[in-house]
């Protein structure tokens, strides 16, 4: 039976929707409540310094107080040295570091060129990580497009690729930073790098601001894809350096995902009852309805009870 893994970034990237400040018992709750449903890797917290995001500034205490369980690895994302050296002070699992395949994008998101990024910051974080024992995730932004610089070369990535494998990065995510990407570009960009001989393995982290995330996620499935990116209820804000839009939340719902593949027969892993009640925990948090469907629809695979008197709703036969 085909298998996926999910990997959960509402805990780290959605916190900023909230419509007051979140307790750190109240997010040590939600993140332990998303490994209890079945989610073996989570992004928990974030160790960008506060001054850029006060509201994410208890990363360590966070950490601390929460419990892990056995067989779920918690990401703390760090996009310079001094981040991954306040992670190393904790007992995160994994480090997730940020590159982006557009320099202009590098340039405006993260403040450093792509050389500069390649050849001096990103080294720098995987030392310092690798000293301490720890895992390392990487996002390659703009993996589908820059918003800025328009189309990304299929080689850009592929070379970023290889650079990242070659200094053993465990897990490598294709970001479509604002959502330009279509399943025909996924299939076409992803199915070279999944014959390349790698080591790390891929995922994909789709953004659905223009409506097409469950589209491209089926698209890296067919491509041969096993690992995304999602966030319950869709649970995201505004990515690193992307133009405002007026987009409610950015990341394709946890829930949709695991519903859909479910429904497909495909193992996800992910108990979708407690997964739903995260969700509800979500909006709790954010203080408004989320855009996640499965929620409010119920799903694939539940039969509703008729009423005992059935009633024609359409007298006209109209569909």
């Amino acid at each position: 039976m085909t298998e996926i893994a999910i990997v959960e970034c509402a805990p780290r990237d959605g916190m900023r929707l909230a419509a007051n400040d979140v307790s750190i018992e109240e997010k040590v709750s939600f993140i332990d409540a998303l490994s209890a449903a079945g989610v073996k890797k989570i992004e928990a917290v974030s160790f960008v310094h506060p001054r850029f995001i006060p509201r994410i500034e208890d990363a360590e205490a966070v950490i601390k107080q929460l419990p892990k369980r056995l067989g779920t690895s918690y990401v703390g994302i760090t996009p310079n040295e001094v981040a991954c050296r306040r992670a190393m002070l904790t007992d995160i699992d994994d480090i997730l570091i940020l590159v982006a395949a557009s320099d202009l994008f590098n340039q405006v998101a993260l403040g450093y060129s792509l050389r500069t990024m390649m050849n001096k910051v990103i080294p720098a974080i995987i030392n310092v990580a690798r000293e301490q024992g720890k895992g390392v995730r990487a996002y390659i932004l703009t993996a589908f497009g820059c918003p800025y610089a328009g189309p990304v070369s299929a080689c850009q990535v592929e070379e970023l690729v290889a650079r990242l494998d070659f200094m053993s990065v465990n897990e490598i995510s294709f970001v479509d930073s604002t959502g330009m990407a279509t399943p025909v570009q996924v299939k076409k960009l992803l199915l070279p790098l999944l014959k390349m001989d790698l080591k790390s393995d891929l995922a994909v982290h789709f953004h659905d601001n223009r409506g097409m995330g469950m589209a491209n996620a089926m698209a890296a499935f067919d491509a041969g894809i096993r690992i995304f990116d999602t966030a319950v209820g869709g649970m995201s804000v505004l990515p690193f350096g992307a133009p405002e839009q007026q987009v409610a939340t950015w990341n394709i719902p946890t829930e949709d995902l695991v519903n859909m593949f479910e429904s497909m027969g495909v193992k996800t892993g992910v108990d979708l009852d407690r997964l739903l009640d995260c969700v509800a925990t979500a909006e709790k948090i954010v203080g408004k309805e989320l855009t996640g469907h499965i929620l409010k629809t119920g799903r694939t695979d539940r039969v509703f009870n008729a009423p005992k008197k059935l009633k024609l709703t359409n007298p006209t036969g109209g569909i």
